[in-house]
């Protein structure tokens, strides 16, 4: 056996593996190469959409919440105009209601001061016509004064009995 015999499967084998390698790089690897290209770009792709959709959907939070902040807001805002206005028409109601009451106070008093005039001039009509009765009286008796006394009597307990 000769120590440098060429083992001609062997280079059988590695001329073999040469033809693979240039055939896989010849038809094979240009294919292989644009698919994992393609692939790469398609990734990058999904990644800036997925991006720019996060922006947006950032973007959309930020107006709901600005526009559930500004209608927070208005709410208040309508909530305290609504409270002044029912303070203010509370305020209105109780001076009209104060303002009634006086003029109902005041009749009242007018009406009191009337019925207090009528009594009195019905008493001095009264006064008057006992006062002509007793002077009837005194004229038609003879005026001593034991019968002045008793007439006295009789004219004050005819004044008890009457009816104010």
């Amino acid at each position: 056996m000769n120590p440098i015999a060429i083992d001609y499967t062997l280079v059988a084998q590695v001329l073999a593996f040469l033809l693979l390698v240039w055939l896989l790089s010849k038809y094979a690897w240009q294919p292989l190469m644009n698919m994992m290209e393609q692939r790469r770009a398609s990734i990058e792709s999904s990644l800036a959409q997925a991006a720019e959709e996060r922006q947006q959907a950032e973007k959309i939070k930020k107006e709901y919440q600005e526009e559930m902040r500004q209608a927070r807001h208005e709410a208040q805002e309508v909530i305290a105009r609504a409270t002044k206005v029912s303070e203010e028409r509370a305020v209105e109601i109780l001076a009209l209601a104060r303002e009634e009451a006086e003029k109902v106070k005041k009749s009242a008093l007018v009406d009191i001061e009337r019925e207090r005039d009528r009594a009195i001039l019905e008493v001095k009509a009264q006064v008057a016509d006992l006062s002509v009765a007793v002077a009837e009286k005194i004229i038609r008796q003879k005026l001593d004064l034991p019968n002045q006394e008793k007439l006295i009597e009789q004219f004050i307990q005819e004044l008890g009995e009457m009816p104010c």
